[in-house]
């Protein structure tokens, strides 16, 4: 990228040029990263101690928003991993 700044790089850099926004809120992009990801991080934050205050409010604004429950459908869990058994002296171990 030559452009001064990220604005214009990627709003007139040819290879971003045609790339748009989504166009709903339901798409792969928020529901993947929500319900995959920012559930599975923050239920391990919480076992090792580390409060999460951002990726909760974004958790439940998406939950709101979608009408569907994040946590309750997380298909990533420490369960899932096989993981829920361990404390934080355990994950450390990992």
């Amino acid at each position: 990228m030559i452009e001064e700044n990220y604005d214009t790089g990627y709003s007139t850099a040819p290879g971003f040029r045609g790339i748009r926004a989504q166009s709903e809120l339901d798409n792969r992009y928020l529901t993947e990263d929500v319900g995959y990801t920012m559930v599975l991080f923050t239920e391990l934050a919480r076992t090792v101690g580390v409060p999460t205050p951002t990726m909760d409010a974004v958790i439940q604004t998406t939950s709101a928003l979608l009408g569907r429950d994040f946590r309750r459908e997380a298909p990533r869990t420490l369960a899932s991993m096989g993981l829920s058994d361990l404390d934080a002296a355990g994950l450390a171990k990992l």
